[in-house]
């Protein structure tokens, strides 16, 4: 398996291919049948950075291309053929060039002959020519270039097109002698220029400024248009004859048109995945636009988009050809399928299917000129409730006959705040609420409708009535949502007068709940606000009460979510003045699916999806009804993202922790993006196969490390926390949480989880505990069933001992200790004698006995390496007496040293100084006398302690393809006698280890 950021795409036009390039490796994808058709490594030790393709012209049906795979200081050449489509041809390999590369130009090819020339554009600006070998043809004036751009101008001569990091872009032209001459010279942006396209005498330029320029280019550089485009760097851009792409480090593409000013026509955004790299386009035939969109981002994922996949298929005002004169919509609802109940102010109740408009109820004497709350039952009959400001309530049929009818009457103000049926009743049960927070559940098959239930009201809010409500039937609990904020628990099986069974205040802010519902799969239930927060919950079958588990967010930019849709799981938002239906469940993308400028969601509005996939939006404005409609068959059923591995973090990843259960390989990451991603894998030699099983989201900040033990695992991270999770057949909940400093709540506008000073005072003593990174975490089972003992270094120089006990789902800090004033960086447990060791950023290796935490804990430290000790593993050597510890460090040393456990000392066993040629940061041992260590250097080394000659020899080194490691980890398979090891950092690789002939392969 391997992932890492995608730095590369070239679309194949003719044959519907497409290549990506991620590390050293390259990737195929046919667009027609959207599959993966090959891998292969390419480059070396090189990343892809750019492809250079020219068909290859035949008389038979065989279509092959010529490509230039280029990256760094490397490239190679390569053939794909129609015939052979899942496997590459090398023809010529890896050639190292001088000079970063940073285009290329194939000038001239001729397949007979075998006679290739290809021109590169280095960020030296200089260009070098290949034709059997590679020679340096001219060098210009010395400036470093970010991008360049190699293209055929009018009449086939060659423009090199230089954009430097001062903002420069300059254009050298070729003459007749194949010299080039500086032809323009133009400093149009403020900072350096990152991506140059040229398109049919169209150049396009992007850079730091943020800003892009379209040129029109014949002999002089015309600029056409020129507006700021993305919230961060820009990185490349894709010409139209009519339009531009743009993509950048705000992880979005957008389309906009050559006559831009700023104006956003289209844009697609993966949430939480920094960067898109690059792309490129699958024109039409009169390249007007582009069809399909290819992109690749930073999180590994090669993702395609169609153009044509619109906000909305249609948009429509709905003429009501009013029967009353000056009458106007109030209130509307879809009743099934696609018909809707309208009420207007003249009291009249109006049915819509399709274009037939007909009086459902004539209620002009009733309901004129007052604002009614309508509700329709999804499960038995599907009735309409209609609830009146005077505490009336009718009860309809889908035909507009009145089945029941009843007045809320307890001498009080009546007025109908609310009307919502129970789920589950078969439209049996209604709940109603009127002011003060008074509420009742009727049962409607009585006549008239008798109470079942009283409530006790809302607590004390200016709004004082439900939004929502989830009856869980098989423990009689009414689970509803208010307009504050609050989830609150109903015990029904109290027969008349009921409870607050549990409470949750003010979970999704003052602007409320807005939705609660079940997953049947899963028994875990879902809450939404406009907050812009989705809260799961477990349940507790013995005590019938809600568990919170985690929180998380659609994208950062939503802060109203306003219904769950269940089949399929998508859910509705609105942003400012749009509607718009995401994907729920789909934890890789969470694509926006429909888009509507509708005003804003306190505008009358519903939502409605036919089994066809046809969704259906209405809403009321300016006293008219809009209905939008978009088909999401192809969408929902096409998979956005290309690629075989899925999509890990789109931002570094800090951990990673291999696990086996019930014959399962698991692999579970954390990162910098705040989130911990869960997969399944097999590890085949040639066919790997890995699947994403879950991401979870509760960390404020980034995840550093992760333990896994029994059926449980514990993450810790930045902001001083740490949370506990339990998995069973896949799936994950929360079941604990701690933070050394928690931070309050702001219940306003902005929702939860924000920091705020209450007290407006300096609260530098109290919260300096948010500065803290909990760095590493270990554990150990207790001998109390059911409880855990956890060790947890920070940033603070402190060792944390918690006791964690499953039943109440507390973390309990038991003592504190430390050993020296720097950062602590790794904990590790000899879990026989309850030795911890601890590893800091001053070089040193520490012993804890927690064997007794009610007393001072002893402890002795050895000095090993110059700096920080990234990371150390740990091996019993003689049973309780005598382990071997081997530790990797920023200093790139190897250190490995004994601790006997009996006299409670360290010795010094054996050193390889600056072994890595950068920072070590990951160590594991196989056996007792044998161990690897991996590097930033990506040199994965495999290590023998030859006890007899007294030496530490190093036995294998192999070169990884990931950058920026940052961690490792490893586990034995007994059924293939191998190990798997696997290294993340910008991004992910597994490597097998064959144990019988020591080699590694990936």
């Amino acid at each position: 398996m391997f992932s890492a950021p995608v730095t590369a795409i070239k679309i194949l036009p003719n044959d519907r291919i497409c290549l990506a390039g991620t590390g050293p490796y390259v990737l195929a994808f046919d667009l027609t049948t959207n599959q993966q058709l090959l891998q292969e490594k390419i480059l070396i030790d090189s990343i892809v950075h750019g492809f250079e393709a020219r068909q290859i012209t035949k008389e038979t049906d065989n279509s092959s291309y010529i490509i230039v795979v280029f990256g760094q200081r490397t490239f190679s050449i390569i053939q794909w053929s129609s015939i052979s489509r899942t496997s590459l041809t090398t023809v010529i390999s890896s050639i190292q060039c001088p000079s970063w590369i940073i285009s290329a130009l194939i000038v001239h090819l001729d397949p007979l002959i075998q006679s290739l020339t290809v021109l590169f554009g280095t960020a030296l600006n200089q260009i070098y020519r290949y034709n059997k070998s590679l020679e340096l043809i001219q060098s210009f004036k010395y400036t470093t270039l970010y991008s360049s751009c190699l293209f055929h101008h009018i009449n086939e001569c060659i423009i090199f097109a230089a954009g430097t990091v001062f903002g420069q872009l300059i254009l050298y032209e070729q003459d007749s002698n194949d010299y080039f001459h500086e032809k323009l010279n133009v400093s149009h942006h403020n900072g350096a220029i990152f991506g140059i396209t040229y398109y049919e005498n169209f150049l396009c330029t992007v850079g730091d400024d943020r800003t892009v320029k379209l040129y029109k280019f014949h002999n002089d550089l015309e600029l056409l248009t020129s507006f700021f485009a993305h919230e961060a760097r820009i990185w490349q851009s894709c010409l139209t004859s009519t339009h531009i792409l743009t993509c950048g480090e705000d992880s979005s593409i957008r389309l906009w048109s050559h006559k831009s000013t700023g104006e956003i026509l289209r844009c697609f955004s993966v949430h939480r995945c920094k960067n898109v790299w690059c792309m490129d386009i699958l024109r039409d035939n009169d390249n007007n636009k582009p069809l399909i969109i290819i992109s690749g981002w930073s999180d590994g994922g090669v993702r395609r988009y169609h153009l044509d996949d619109v906000p909305i298929d249609s948009h429509e005002v709905i003429l009501l050809n009013n029967i009353l004169q000056n009458d106007y919509p109030r209130n509307i609802i879809f009743l099934n399928s696609i018909i809707m109940i309208v009420q207007m102010n003249s009291g009249q109740l109006l049915k819509i299917d399709q274009q037939n408009i007909t009086i459902f109820y004539d209620g002009r004497n009733i309901l004129k000129n007052g604002y009614v709350k309508m509700n329709v039952a999804h499960d038995g009959n599907q009735y309409l409730a209609v609830g009146l400001l005077n505490g009336l309530v009718f009860i309809f049929d889908q035909y507009g006959k009145i089945i029941n009818e009843f007045q809320i009457d307890i001498n009080k103000n009546n007025k109908i705040l609310q009307i919502l049926w129970l789920n589950n009743t078969l439209s049996s049960k209604l709940l109603v609420c009127i002011p003060d927070g008074i509420m009742f559940v009727y049962n409607i098959t009585n006549q008239p409708a008798t109470v079942d239930h009283y409530l006790e009201i809302l607590p004390d809010f200016e709004q004082r009535w439900p939004n929502t409500c989830l009856y869980l039937d098989q423990y009689n609990l009414l689970l509803i949502g208010d307009r504050q904020g609050n989830i609150l628990s109903y015990d029904l099986n109290n027969q008349l007068n009921c409870s607050i069974y549990q409470k949750f205040e003010r979970l999704h802010g003052i602007n409320g709940t807005s939705s609660i519902v079940i997953d049947e799969n899963t028994n875990l239930i879902r809450s939404c606000g406009r907050d812009g927060y989705i809260n799961i919950f477990s349940i507790n079958n013995e005590q019938r009460k809600l568990i919170h588990q985690s929180t998380f967010t659609i994208t950062s930019d939503i802060t109203w979510l306003d219904q769950f849709i269940k089949f399929p799981s998508l859910i509705t938002c609105f942003t400012t003045n749009n509607f718009s239906l995401y994907t729920l469940d789909d934890q890789t993308t969470k694509r926006r699916l429909m888009h509507v400028e509708c005003g804003g969601g306190h505008r009358n509005h519903d939502f409605f999806i036919e089994k066809n996939f046809d969704a259906y939006f209405v809403y009321v404005r300016n006293k008219q009804i809009y209905l939008a409609k978009k088909n999401l068959m192809r969408i929902l059923n096409e998979a956005t993202c290309l690629s075989i591995i899925p999509p890990t973090h789109g931002t570094e990843i800090r951990c990673v922790k291999l696990f086996q259960t019930n014959n399962h390989l698991y692999m579970i990451t954390g990162s910098e993006d705040t989130q911990i991603k869960l997969f399944t894998f097999q590890l085949e030699k040639f066919n790997p196969k890995c699947e994403h099983i879950s991401t979870l989201q509760s960390h404020l900040s980034a995840v550093c490390d992760i333990i896994v033990i029994d059926n449980l695992f514990f993450s810790c991270g930045a902001r001083a926390q740490i949370f506990a999770w339990q998995m069973k057949n896949n799936i994950v909940i929360r079941s604990g949480h701690f933070m050394l400093h928690p931070l309050r709540r702001r219940h306003g506008a902005g929702g939860g989880g924000n920091i705020n000073d209450e007290n407006k005072k300096d609260n530098f003593n109290e919260d300096r505990g948010l500065d803290v990174r909990f760095t590493s975490i270990a554990a150990i089972r207790m001998a109390e069933n059911g409880n855990y003992l956890l060790f947890v270094t920070g940033s603070d120089a402190i060792l944390r001992i918690f006791r964690y006990t499953i039943s109440s789902n507390r973390f309990t800090l038991l003592q504190t200790c430390t050993h020296s004033e720097y950062c602590q960086l790794r904990v590790k447990v000899y879990s026989k004698r309850y030795i911890v060791f601890v590893s800091s950023t001053d070089g040193l290796l520490c012993a804890y006995d927690c064997l007794s935490l009610d007393n001072t804990i002893r402890s002795t430290f050895i000095k090993l390496h110059q700096s920080g000790i990234n990371d150390f593993d740990l091996i019993e050597i003689i049973e309780n007496h005598l382990l071997r510890l081997a530790s990797a460090g920023d200093d790139g040393s190897i250190h490995v040293s004994i601790f006997d456990i009996n006299n409670w000392i360290w010795k010094r066993e054996y050193s390889k100084d600056n072994i890595h040629q950068s920072p070590a940061t990951g160590i594991r041992f196989l056996n007792s006398t044998m161990f690897i260590s991996i590097g930033i250097d990506q040199r994965l080394k495999l290590w023998t302690i030859k006890n007899d000659e007294q030496i530490l020899e190093l036995t294998k080194n192999y070169l990884v393809d990931i950058r920026d490691i940052l961690s490792m980890d490893m586990i034995f398979c007994d059924e293939k006698n191998q190990f798997a090891i696997v290294i993340v950092g910008a991004g992910v690789q597994t490597i097998q280890f064959d144990l019988t002939n020591y080699l590694f392969y990936s």
